[in-house]
């Protein structure tokens, strides 16, 4: 008996690349957090409660979607005792402070009297902090026996909302003796077209770092609240500080030998056409980035979701429309490689620009589906050209939509 060898035809490919992308996108949902399900923290029934000074009003260490413990989402990792107002200036007015010793508050101490106008070499390189917006997230406290849920008192960020930042959400406590934060690292991503967290660990490490040695500071420390999430394990940083605080108002391409020069060059003049296809798709991605960050600091005063605005439509628009204009009369195999190839690199580059060292596998699944519907819609362009199957162009559109629509209603 002969063994007859299977070679599989041309639409294997772009059969086995309609699957990937149907199994990205459903990994990426079924690993998502269901929006309608909340974020279900999966601890105990009973709430976790803490109290960041003695004697006084009592803290829910989490946030919370909603006005319920369902809907939790990150833990509270940074605690700072004394007045909320002194507290709010030490954030963002840092070298205007000035404080005495509550033991002679006329005078002070020699000692006391040569911290209180401290020069910025004693203040040193503090966080540079600015006004933020961000969706609305409570938490909840219990004073005097009574439970009431709150939203933010203030929220602030150090970096660019279309960018990467430092972003924390602070809660002050209702009779004024101390604010709880929850700081994070986190991203715009402009097909979720919201901010993605990517950690909080190494936004608490900066604010404690921010805190560790100001003359205005009394104690930093760390606390068992027990509330871990994300990257963190639950240990609260406590910053306290001094008992009166009176306010007085920042490729290399080396190296290569000539021979591998030329190898390239004739490589692009071979594929001119598939080259230009990969650059305007790495250009256009890292350009729109780059736009968003630009015009938010030019025009501070406008809300940065009206900047998003339009560059979300020329990221929608252009990239299957790159795709689908240079992919006409290309090599099919090299229009895919160089569309994914590109577009993979853009999106390698835009994370390490923003500093994202950990990216969420449901984002990664997401991107999968997006670098297989742009990759079939260059290929599908070549089937077009030809007269020949649409099948490859169709299911890259229907993905490309389906990548678009599955974030923007909160599935991914």
């Amino acid at each position: 008996m002969t063994d007859v060898e299977y070679e599989p035809g041309p639409k294997a490919a772009w059969t086995a690349a309609a699957v990937l992308l149907v199994a990205a996108l459903t990994g990426a949902v079924v690993l998502s957090e269901w929006p309608l399900w909340g974020v279900g923290g999966g601890g105990p029934s009973e709430p976790n409660i803490v109290q960041p000074e003695e004697n006084g009003s009592e803290l829910w260490p989490y946030t919370s979607r909603g006005t319920s413990y369902s809907q939790r989402t990150l833990g509270i990792n940074v605690v700072i005792v004394g007045d909320t107002e002194n507290v709010h200036q030490a954030m963002v007015e840092r070298s205007e402070l000035e404080w005495r010793d509550p033991d002679d508050p006329e005078t002070g101490s020699e000692e006391t009297q040569n911290r209180s106008n401290p020069d910025r070499e004693q203040l040193g390189e503090s966080i540079d902090w600015g006004r933020a917006r961000g969706a609305v997230r409570y938490t909840q406290v219990i004073v005097e026996g009574q439970r009431r849920w709150v939203d933010e008192s203030y929220q602030l960020h150090s970096g660019t909302y279309l960018g990467q930042r430092m972003h924390v959400r602070a809660y002050e406590d209702p009779k004024g003796e101390w604010t709880a934060m929850q700081a994070h690292t986190e991203h715009w991503d402009w097909f979720r077209l919201r901010h993605t967290v990517t950690g909080i660990s190494d936004a608490q490490r900066d604010v404690e770092q921010d805190f560790m040695d100001a003359p205005f500071v009394e104690e930093v420390s760390r606390k068992p609240y027990e509330n871990g999430s994300a990257d963190s394990e639950g240990w609260v940083t406590v910053i306290r500080l001094w008992a009166f605080l009176f306010a007085g108002l920042g490729l290399a391409l080396s190296g290569r030998s000539e021979r591998a020069f030329r190898t390239a060059e004739q490589l692009v003049r071979r594929h001119r056409r598939e080259v230009t296809l990969g650059a305007t798709l790495f250009a256009l991605y890292l350009g729109v980035r780059a736009a968003g960050i630009g015009l938010e600091t030019a025009l501070p005063w406008v809300n940065p979701k009206i900047i998003a605005a339009p560059l979300y439509v020329a990221l929608v628009v252009g990239l299957p429309g790159l795709a689908y204009h240079f992919g006409r009369g290309t090599n099919r195999v090299w229009a895919f490689t160089h569309a994914v190839g590109a577009l993979g690199t853009a999106f390698i580059v835009d994370f390490a620009v923003m500093g994202v060292s950990v990216v969420p596998m449901p984002v990664v699944l997401h991107r999968v589906a997006v670098l297989s519907s742009i990759g079939l819609i260059a290929v599908g362009s070549t089937f077009l050209a030809e007269d020949d199957d649409r099948l490859p162009l169709v299911i890259g559109l229907i993905g490309w939509i389906a990548a678009l629509a599955l974030p923007a209603f909160g599935y991914i």
